[in-house]
């Protein structure tokens, strides 16, 4: 039982720490960039009639080195990867 409680205490905790609103368009690459592992180009929300209230992020990933990066919805209200899409290569940032 000792061996169980941490193990029931970070499963009931660790839900509420992961739903924090993501209100940024830094944010939003930063969560986008851990998920694909490459580098983020562009973040904007995306208006459609269905999310008025928190409109989500659309960000898209350039993958160096491939041939293919990624088109990455994230939610504004609780900050999660909603969709993940492979898309041809986006230009790289110019630094």
């Amino acid at each position: 039982m000792k061996l169980l409680l941490p193990v029931l205490i970070g499963a009931i905790c660790w839900p509420a720490a992961a739903t924090t609103p993501c209100l940024t368009a830094e944010e939003a690459k930063a969560i986008a960039e851990n998920a694909t592992l490459g580098e983020a180009v562009s973040a904007h929300r995306v208006h459609h009639p269905q999310t008025a209230g928190f409109p989500p992020w659309l960000v898209l990933v350039h993958m160096p080195g491939q041939d293919y990066g990624w088109r990455c919805i994230i939610s504004r209200d609780n900050g999660k990867l909603l969709r993940k899409q492979r898309i041809p290569n986006p230009p790289s940032k110019v630094r």
